[in-house]
């Protein structure tokens, strides 16, 4: 009855517009729809505390969620071998359902899904592997606690041992690895590029006492030899640029568009990641460097912040394609920390990012999603950031508190993206008082927390929406963008049938309805 509606509402509104536009052209913004996946955000429900680590979707489409999480109630299990609070937790696609539990490891600390549903996970007892049904154990392995892991459109896994910056190349059958020794101080995260041949890897050099340099660098996985480097430029070179501020790589992805994307920390903006990763004395162009207003440019801070940033690269040269800066402001516009804590690319570069955040996120004194007028900011809230394929728009950029709560101390740690939905997931850690929540909508596994630190989850659709030419009576499409929780725009008004600011109509109430679908 709904999309019969929706459909309806869409003729008149057209229908309209072209009686008008026989005489004159007129442009008509509408939201191109269908019915999407339904919009999802809750809890696990565990009564314990839980720590998730990674998200993902299967080929099917339904959610998998990866964490130790010690009892889920009323929850189908199956424990492989060694089995325990390390789980996938699998969710229905439509995201209101948990349909299994498989518990892989006594504890993890990562794991990653293939294209083909396959999987990955790791920790303090080393790698185990699993066919696509997510049961069937592939191989694993004990080289000592894993840090982070990735695996490779051809079944290949890389697994990182921080404790000696060794990453560890096993072929898709198992066996013996390929042992690549990461140069630096720390290694924070990798890449498995198999169609590139290469394992990325990422961290900080300490080039000196007071100097923390990011370096980006790529091996070969034929010998593990070095294919090229980016940052990792040395102390001198760094001061002499008057470049002092902290750097350090933190998390990578290799996005579904084939490129390598990575996010970096810095604590000022007088900062490495404002050079040429290749030539520290080229300032990147306009067209590298993406600002377009104070939350994406790092002037007026003061003293040492935790600012981040990301940029998409070309992962067979490690050329630079484009990069942006990341911040938040306080009330009186100095410029206030934000952190990065993982980062996906959809097939059409559209980027997802999720962290935890510092005062404030732009607009977060109002802010509302799903039709919910979110609770108060408290330091270390989640946030989630949706940035166009040219990083020339924020899409979607919000908070997670529930109306009447706060979500302090809890970091979104994951995400993942396709052409049309996007879930991320939470570490909610709890307050003396209890007064830490975050928004619930659409009926999922549990609407509450069940105590401890809970597990969070946030499922929802991309929206397309277009502008549609009206000429002579003829229909035209002349622009068309993907777009995340159109009802971001709050302040929903009629739509016009003629625009003539070039600014598009508020469909906050025609996403509320499209999106309850």
């Amino acid at each position: 009855m709904r999309q019969f509606l929706i459909i309806i509402s869409l003729l008149f509104v057209v229908t309209l517009a072209s009686v008008q536009a026989q005489a004159n052209p007129v442009t008509v913004w509408v939201p191109l729809v269908q019915a999407p996946p339904p919009t999802v955000a809750g809890y696990l429900g565990s009564a314990q505390d839980d720590r998730l680590v990674a998200v993902g979707f299967t080929p099917a489409g339904a959610l998998v969620l990866a964490g130790n999480v010690p009892v889920l109630a009323d929850a189908p299990e199956t424990i492989v071998p060694e089995g325990g609070a390390g789980a996938l937790i699998q969710i229905a696609a439509d995201g209101r359902t948990i349909s299994r539990v498989v518990r892989v490891a006594a504890t993890l600390n990562h794991a990653a899904l293939a294209a083909d549903g396959s999987a990955v996970a790791c920790g303090p007892d080393g790698v185990i592997v699993l066919e696509p049904d997510l049961v069937t154990v592939r191989w694993r392995a004990t080289p000592g606690a894993i840090a982070r892991c990735a695996i490779g459109a051809d079944g290949r896994v890389a697994a990182l041992r921080a404790v000696d910056r060794t990453v560890l190349v096993y072929p898709p059958a198992g066996g013996s690895p390929l042992a690549i020794v990461v140069a630096g101080t720390a290694v924070a995260d990798i890449a498995l590029d198999t169609a590139n041949g290469l394992l990325v890897a990422t961290g900080y050099t300490q080039a000196a006492s007071d100097l923390k340099v990011a370096f980006l660098r790529a091996y070969r996985l034929v010998d593990g030899s070095v294919a090229w480097q980016r940052y990792g430029f040395s102390d001198a070179a760094v001061k002499g640029a008057n470049l002092a501020a902290d750097s350090e790589g933190r998390h990578l992805a290799l996005g579904a568009d084939g490129l390598l994307y990575f996010a970096g920390f810095t604590d000022g903006g007088n900062s490495i990641f404002g050079r040429d990763p290749a030539d520290l004395n080229r300032v990147l162009s306009a067209s590298e460097l993406i600002k377009f207003d104070q939350y994406n440019n790092p002037f007026n801070l003061s003293g040492a912040k935790s600012l981040a940033w990301y940029g998409r690269f070309d992962p067979a040269t490690g050329t630079l394609l484009r990069g942006q800066w990341l911040l938040t402001r306080l009330s009186n516009g100095k410029g206030n920390s934000i952190k990065i804590q993982a980062l996906t690319a959809a097939a059409d570069g559209t980027l997802l990012v999720v962290g935890d955040t510092a005062c404030c996120l732009q607009g977060r004194s109002a802010m509302q999603l799903f039709g919910q007028t979110l609770g108060n900011y408290e330091s270390g809230e989640p946030f989630a950031l949706v940035v166009s394929p040219d990083f020339g728009q924020r899409r979607l950029w919000t908070a997670l508190a529930a109306p009447g709560a706060t979500a302090g101390s809890s970091p979104a740690i994951a995400a993942a993206l396709t052409n049309d939905r996007l879930v991320l997931v939470v570490n909610v850690t709890p307050n003396p008082a209890n007064t830490r929540a975050l928004v619930t909508v659409g009926n999922p596994v549990f609407a509450a927390s069940n105590g401890g630190s809970e597990g969070y989850y946030l499922l929802m659709a991309r929206l397309d929406m277009g502008v549609m030419l009206l000429v002579g009576g003829s229909l035209h499409l002349v622009f068309q963008q993907s777009l995340a929780a159109v009802n971001m725009w709050s302040a929903a008004a009629a739509l016009p049938h003629s625009i003539s600011t070039g600014a598009p109509a508020m469909l906050g109430s025609w996403y509320d309805t499209i999106e309850s679908l």
